[in-house]
């Protein structure tokens, strides 16, 4: 069985991303409690907690450090986010979907999306999330597909963007049996691929 997504377009003020960048974190992080890795990269993870706070507006909890696999047991970062997975998913396919991920050579993490997310009543989402000129990884695919066939929950790709930029959303194909995704190019974009001279 395949499945499409398609990216979520999400656009952001940038001067949140300025104050971010700046060390002024609080507006992001208010209601979250982040790793110090957080401060100490103080480019990095903006993106991540900006969806978070954008899913907390519809009702969504969730975490941007967490485990869905066996690795590091004992990091401090990740225990309360692979609490929270041990409490939403049974024993059975959290151990068929760490197979899997032995499997496919990915069983120390690589690839899982940057986001759990979960609603109390039930329904449980990983996003993956990308800004600028970050791309989706063949491994992020494999572990998005991993994900719904196994878990069963669903999965998403967010791109951000700022404030009133112009950007067209991809879409990916999910094989849920293989376990394996790609970009889906449109035929006029394979034409206009085609008819590049270099």
């Amino acid at each position: 069985m395949k499945i499409r997504i398609t990216e979520t377009v999400i656009e952001y003020p940038g001067d949140d991303l300025t104050a971010w960048n700046s060390g002024d974190k609080k507006k992001l992080l208010e209601g979250h409690n982040p790793p110090q890795d957080v401060f100490n990269q103080p480019t990095y993870h903006f993106g991540e907690y900006f969806v978070l706070n954008y899913f907390k507006k519809a009702q969504w909890s969730g975490y941007r450090f967490y485990a869905l696999g066996e690795w590091e047991p004992n990091n401090p970062k990740v225990l309360e986010g692979r609490e929270k997975i041990n409490e939403k998913f049974t024993f059975q396919k959290l151990q068929e979907f760490r197979k899997q991920r032995v499997l496919s050579g990915h069983a120390a993490g690589q690839g899982e999306p940057d986001l759990f997310l979960y609603m109390e009543s039930g329904p449980t989402l990983f996003l993956e999330v990308k800004k600028g000129g970050d791309k989706v990884s063949p491994a992020q695919l494999t572990c998005l597909a991993q994900i719904k066939a196994i878990l069963e929950a669903d999965v998403g790709i967010v791109y951000l963007v700022n404030y009133g930029q112009q950007y067209k959303p991809k879409t990916y194909e999910l094989n849920l049996e293989t376990f394996e995704g790609c970009l889906l190019v449109s035929p006029e974009e394979k034409s206009n691929v085609s008819n590049v001279s270099v």
